[in-house]
């Protein structure tokens, strides 16, 4: 089954999951394939080949390949722009093309195999950069708004903490956040004080969600990553929370699973929450004689039920 999620303007993201339906002997399919649409005229063609280890082993290379169909008016003049980037069970490689095709290779060491539970899921992101004359004229466009909030000329608003100020300009950031835009464009004390009070992120945060506002750049290395989930969630930013969510999935161990299991479900982050308890299930030996799965089960048995669910059920 695969699913497309588009994260923003010419940035998709393929969630493809499959188990292999094994025969009596235990032989199962090398060779898979989807098609999914990312957008009007651009398709994705992917295909997954699997070749298993001699003599029983369970080790396995598994190999993707990605095919991008452009129509005619949509095809760049310039394939290598365009930037794949895959992630199987929290391993994550770049794509290389060849001959018009992306590449993956992945060893992988095959699990239950006579339970019939073996199989795969990939998360794939594909950035359809633009051409070299777009490409300048988005950097352009892109440099202007840098600048205005590198620089605050004509700012008009302030967001007000314990001990710092950020200052912006309201038609800017609500143009990225329906919350900030239902603020200045009703009758509450922000629209004509120009002055809101945080009191509940933090500034370093908080500066991260306008900043991507005015850029399109998280800069997710640099900020506590669930705060900003919690703080797009609160302002309504959902490109902004699938790309945190994105990032935490790919950071999942031990010790944060349960805590992101949580952010997921008071944040209503499907995909950070699906990952997280495919997750938990595979881990679930060292994650359940943890103190923080008692308070789980203490605090949110309804998530409990459904980390269980999925140990038992796959």
């Amino acid at each position: 089954m695969a699913s497309v999620l588009k994260i923003r303007e010419g940035i998709f993201k393929i969630s493809w999951a499959q188990r292999d339906p094994r025969e009596s002997y235990g032989y199962y399919n090398q060779q898979s394939n989807v098609k999914v649409e990312l957008s009007p005229g651009i398709a994705a063609l992917c295909i997954v080949s699997r070749q298993a280890g001699s003599n029983g082993s369970r080790e396995e290379v598994v190999e993707l390949e990605i095919e991008i169909d452009f129509s005619p008016l949509r095809k760049p003049r310039n394939l290598d722009i365009i930037v794949i980037q895959v992630s199987k069970n929290q391993v994550n490689q770049t794509m290389k093309l060849e001959n018009s095709k992306w590449k993956a290779t992945f060893n992988y060491v095959r699990e239950y195999i006579s339970c019939g539970n073996a199989g795969f899921h990939f998360e794939i992101i594909v950035d359809l950069a633009a051409d070299s004359s777009e490409r300048k004229s988005t950097k352009h466009v892109v440099d202007h708004l840098l600048n205005l909030w590198s620089e605050k000329p004509l700012a008009d608003v302030t967001f007000k903490f314990k001990r710092k100020v950020i200052k912006a300009h309201m038609m800017i950031v609500s143009s990225g956040s329906p919350v900030f835009c239902a603020m200045f464009q009703n009758d509450f004390k922000e629209k004509s004080e120009r002055i809101v009070e945080i009191k509940d992120i933090q500034p370093n945060v908080f500066d991260h969600l306008l900043r991507y506002i005015y850029t399109g750049n998280a800069d997710l290395d640099n900020v506590d990553v669930p705060g900003l989930l919690a703080a797009s969630e609160k302002y309504g930013m959902d490109s902004l929370k699938e790309e945190c969510a994105l990032r935490l999935s790919q950071d999942l161990n031990v010790e944060n699973a349960v805590r992101n299991l949580v952010l997921a479900h008071l944040n209503n982050s499907p995909v950070l929450q699906q990952s997280t308890l495919d997750f938990i299930s595979k881990n679930s030996k060292t994650i359940c004689c943890r103190a923080d799965w008692m308070e789980l089960i203490k605090n949110y048995p309804e998530l409990s039920f459904a980390a269980v669910k999925k140990m038992v059920l796959g």
